[in-house]
């Protein structure tokens, strides 16, 4: 396991100890543990349940990417639709 600092709104901030503690003191940063070899990119911290978020967990970075390519495509079919359905409205 490894340490991460998070903004306070949950977006990866820094691995680094030096600069982490740094915004933790003053109050910009959440410290955590999280897994080895995650990219930052899959990381997030769940503010209210007070966990760290892994994106495509159980998968490896390949498995990850996949996976995000996937969900774009398929947020972007959702979209086209409601900015269809907002055009006939």
């Amino acid at each position: 396991m490894a340490i991460y600092y998070f903004t306070n709104q949950g977006e990866p901030c820094t691995p680094f100890e030096l600069t982490g503690e740094d915004l933790m003191k003053k109050g910009m940063a959440i410290k955590a543990t999280v897994p080895d070899r995650i990219e930052s990119w899959r990381l997030s911290y769940d503010t209210v349940a007070k966990a760290v978020v892994v994106y495509a967990d159980g998968q490896d970075e390949a498995g990850a990417i996949a996976q995000k390519v996937t969900d774009v495509a398929a947020q972007k079919v959702t979209d086209d639709a409601k900015d269809i359905a907002d055009r006939e409205a």
